[in-house]
């Protein structure tokens, strides 16, 4: 249910990103043996990879991009600027002083609000003295460089805020109405509550105040002595008064269209005076450009001048991470080397050019020329995951999948092509599991058994006895009024912020806490994707005054209020929009070793196991919600690999989520749809909790004994960024690392037998 459930669709066929979290699988086809695989032309394999392996690199790298990285998320919780090139850019500067052009010959890009600048100026001062605290005697010399690159480049941002400040003045005497605007649209961005009725009467006055200014510049028009109540600016203010007026237009059409037949009130009140503005700002706009700009007076009737904009107060959670946490991280001497094979073999699970055996061979070989023992821990795992690749290179070029795997026919229209079990049992040995495709039918089995003995216990306290599908039902009909389901999701999002904070369970940094962002799902987009959707920003479905009855009733009861409870920290944090925030922040820690949807779908599950486990849902209802998703991934492990053995069809599918796990029939049409009709892998809707079992067998091993804490093993992974669960566990654990040693595990014990 997520961008990275729904949006990333492709993963079966292309690499797909999520911030700079990077997985990629494998089409069928690849995996075909290529029986002219000699005949490509030899490539050359470092026969000594010594000399790539690279020297330490600064300890500042990940301080310099954490800055930037940050300032540019809180830079895009503001109204934008015009979008067009020139001065006054939106972006913090990763270094360097800031570029002016004249003025006459650039759009006017600088965002109107002065609350960016406020907040932008905290965020600047409050790393600028973090940074006087950083010892630059403790540095090497290129990390001293970077320290002191950094301290320049704030202090030019610091200045590039006056300067918008500055800008933002010249313009505000064209564009009067722009307070009123920015309110409307940012407090839209922060999620704030709609008051319908409130904000038509704003669009009404925006409007006058429109119709105002404009006569007041239709009056200044003529030369020689102004008349009363008129208004003259020079052709540059006019340009950028257009501009700005483009910018909160565009604004304000997200605004509407956030709202707008989601909620009945909104579509009552607002429409139509909406619809007024719009005509009223696009033809002011024309109008400054065009006879404004024509009348070309040489000076302004006003006197410009500048508001003192001061740093917004300081927040309650400083917005500066750790410092000396990100400098005392290692690097991985073996990133080069890793680049070198992922470039070479294609990358993880791409579809590689066919090559020879003896290449991959040629790569174990030359990696003997590496002292395993005398390489940093990150390097170790990057050594043995080109090792454990390269093997797995050997073992594709033997493989030969069934051409007519059996896939059982049906009347449902769905398509897709089944995997078979040669297939199934090839794709799970690619991604380390060490289990057959029935033992895994056999786990999906045992957690739906478990997800049924925990719905009885809610049933029970919901006074049903121990009939959980009446608890299902009755809990589908728990949904919040239309129009209330933006609050209603914003309030889940900082619950479990808030619970994950106060129980020190994994850091949230405070920007990404700040920068939640929010998009209604359109009908259309609900045809395909029933639930939320996730990653960068919140995708939340829910009726619309367009779709018919039945329809509309089965999204509100698939999104009911406690569905939508077990879904949201899914989608944001700490799944999936934590893992695209520091994903990014820690890029270039370590080689990036590929990833997987066992671990990009496994995260965010693994965390609704442990939400569970610690009694964040502290209500039966709540529970029942809970359990319902983890109830439906167990059933996606047993549906989607009985499919692809040719024991299920589509059909069949559907009928089991919709008989045993509660689905709505639609809804139920749709998983199954999205599951065989080529946008996912056959392994892709198994991935969620197999791989959330994973991390939870990691969590066994590693936080239960001792290890590490439950906070530093959370926080680890956040940093080691998306690789094969497999290595995971290596990197993050600090069991001895041997050359030779086994990288998958069995991470749910014995499934042999029953």
């Amino acid at each position: 249910m997520s961008m990275t459930c729904w949006q990333r669709v492709s993963v079966w066929a292309v690499v797909v990103t999520v911030g700079t979290v990077t997985w990629t699988a494998t089409p069928r086809a690849a995996f075909q043996a290529a029986p002219q695989a000699a005949a490509q032309p030899a490539e050359e394999v470092p026969t000594d990879l010594r000399p790539l392996l690279s020297p330490p690199l600064s300890e500042m790298r990940l301080v310099v991009q954490r800055y930037t990285l940050d300032r540019n998320t809180l830079n895009g919780n503001f109204l934008p600027g015009s979008g067009r090139q020139g001065g006054g850019g939106r972006g913090g500067r990763a270094g360097g002083a800031p570029q002016a052009a004249p003025a006459a010959t650039q759009g006017f890009t600088v965002s109107l609000s002065p609350n960016r600048i406020a907040r932008l100026k905290r965020f600047d001062l409050d790393w600028q003295s973090a940074l006087a605290g950083v010892s630059a005697a403790s540095l090497s010399a290129s990390a001293q460089t970077d320290l002191a690159g950094l301290k320049t480049t704030i202090a030019a941002n610091l200045a590039q805020l006056d300067a918008d400040a500055a800008a933002i003045a010249t313009v505000m005497p064209v564009v009067p109405f722009a307070a009123e605007v920015i309110a409307l649209v940012e407090h839209r961005m922060r999620m704030g509550d709609m008051d319908a009725q409130a904000s038509a009467g704003a669009l009404d006055q925006m409007t006058k105040s429109v119709a105002r200014v404009r006569a007041s510049l239709q009056a200044g028009l003529p030369a020689g002595p102004m008349a009363s109540g008129a208004l003259r600016v020079t052709p540059v203010m006019a340009r950028s008064g257009a501009d700005a007026v483009d910018a909160m237009r565009a604004g304000l059409s997200e605004w509407l269209n956030h709202y707008n037949t989601f909620d009945p009130l909104f579509t009552w009140w607002v429409p139509m005076p909406w619809t007024h503005l719009e005509k009223a700002l696009t033809e002011y706009a024309a109008f400054l450009r065009e006879p404004v700009v024509a009348a070309n007076h040489a000076a302004a009737s006003v006197t410009i001048t500048t508001p003192a904009i001061g740093p917004a107060v300081a927040p309650a959670m400083s917005s500066v991470p750790n410092l000396a946490e990100i400098i005392a991280l290692p690097s991985d001497e073996m990133a080069p080397v890793v680049q070198r094979f992922r470039g070479a073999a294609g990358g993880r699970g791409a579809a590689p050019q066919a090559r020879p055996v003896s290449y991959y061979e040629r790569w174990l070989a030359a990696l003997k020329t590496l002292d395993f023992d005398r390489l940093t821990r990150n390097a170790q795992v990057s050594y043995l995951y080109v090792k454990k690749m390269a093997e797995l290179e050997i073992a594709r070029a033997a493989f030969r999948p069934d051409p007519n795997a059996p896939r059982k026919a049906d009347t449902s229209g769905i398509e897709g092509e089944a995997r078979g079990r040669a297939g199934l049992i090839f794709d799970l040995a690619n991604e380390m599991i060490p289990y057959t495709p029935e033992e895994l039918i056999r786990l999906g089995e045992r957690e739906f058994a478990w997800t049924v003995a925990e719905m009885e216990k809610a049933a029970t306290e919901m006074g049903l006895g121990t009939d959980w599908s009446a608890a299902v039902e009755r809990v589908k009909n728990m949904y919040v009024e239309p129009g209330r389901q933006p609050e209603y999701v914003r309030d889940l999002l900082f619950e479990a912020v808030t619970y994950l904070r106060n129980n020190d369970l994994i850091t949230v940094p405070a920007v990404a806490s700040e920068s939640f962002r929010m998009v209604m799902l359109s009908p259309e987009r609900q045809l395909t994707a029933p639930f939320f959707l996730g990653g960068s920003q919140i995708l939340v479905a829910f009726p619309t005054n367009t779709q018919e009855y039945d329809t509309r009733m089965q999204v509100l009861r698939g999104n009911n209020k406690f569905f939508s409870n077990a879904v949201a920290h899914h989608e944001m944090i700490p799944g999936h929009n934590l893992v695209g925030f520091m994903g990014a922040r820690f890029n270039g820690y370590r080689a990036g070793l590929g990833g997987t949807p066992f671990l990009g779908e496994g995260w965010p599950l693994y965390w609704e196991t442990i939400l569970y486990d610690k009694g964040f849902h502290d209500s039966p209802e709540k529970k029942v919600g809970a359990l319902f998703w983890r109830m439906h991934r167990a059933a996606r492990i047993i549906f989607s690999l009985k499919f692809h053995m040719g024991q299920w069809s589509p059909q069949e599918a559907i009928d089991f989520l919709v008989n045993e796990v509660g689905h709505e029939r639609d809804n139920a049409t749709a998983e199954v749809r999205r599951s065989f009709g080529g946008q996912y892998g056959p392994l892709y809707q198994m991935a969620y909790l197999v791989g959330g079992l994973q991390i939870r067998g990691m969590k066994r091993e590693i936080v239960d004994s001792g290890m590490r804490t439950e906070k530093d093993f959370h926080d680890e992974i956040m940093r080691q960024g998306s690789m094969p669960v497999a290595f995971l566990r290596l990197a993050v654990s600090k069991m001895p690392l041997m050359r030779d040693m086994v990288v998958d595990w069995k991470f749910y014990g014995d499934l042999s037998s029953q």
